[in-house]
């Protein structure tokens, strides 16, 4: 599942994965909504996680429980990278992917880690509706691989074309400012 914030933190473009999860019609996630689905013994820690990564402008993971149609909830992991403007001198907001985390595991317990970025495949109902969003899991998938190899020097130019893909996504999503910094 795909999403995306602007600058200060407000989510402008939540993927249509999420909502069929939630059974939340578009558009409930935007700006603070997407927390109403997060477990409530798991909202404060990931509220502030992620605050704490909008103030400081760098990538995260976090896991925790978010709560599907039916009322039930998944473990679920989440990672996401700060967008910026080719240049790096203008952050846009943020690129995230959520996705399951394997249900066999035991003693879960919600975690937040800040300049960590650990992309995971999406499988089943997490996986990718859009060509888009299967295009953004890829690359999120990439960044994180190159980040922890001897490829990391291809970071800046993975993080490029996810800038070009959070533009089309927030163009998709009718979200936009006049700014031109449209996610």
């Amino acid at each position: 599942m795909i999403w995306l914030t602007d600058a200060e933190g407000r989510t402008t473009y939540m993927c249509a994965e999420w909502y069929a999860f939630t059974g939340l019609a578009p558009p409930a996630a935007l700006g603070t909504g997407w927390t109403a689905s997060i477990h409530v013994d798991d909202r404060d820690l990931v509220e502030e996680a992620f605050q704490q990564a909008c103030a400081s402008r760098c990538e995260f993971t976090l896991q925790y429980r978010l709560r599907r149609r039916d009322g039930t909830y998944i473990w679920v992991h989440e990672s996401a990278a700060p967008s910026w403007l080719p240049k790096g001198k203008t952050f846009l907001g943020f690129l995230g992917q959520i996705s399951s985390v394997e249900p066999q595991r035991r003693g879960l317990i919600a975690t937040a880690e800040l300049q960590t970025f650990q992309a995971a495949k999406p499988v089943g109902e997490f996986a990718p509706i859009t060509a888009l969003d299967a295009m953004a899991d890829h690359l999120l998938m990439a960044r994180g691989l190159a980040a922890t190899t001897t490829a990391a020097h291809l970071l800046e130019q993975i993080d490029e074309l996810l800038f070009g893909l959070g533009c089309e996504l927030a163009r998709q999503g009718t979200q936009s400012d006049t700014t031109g910094n449209i996610h």
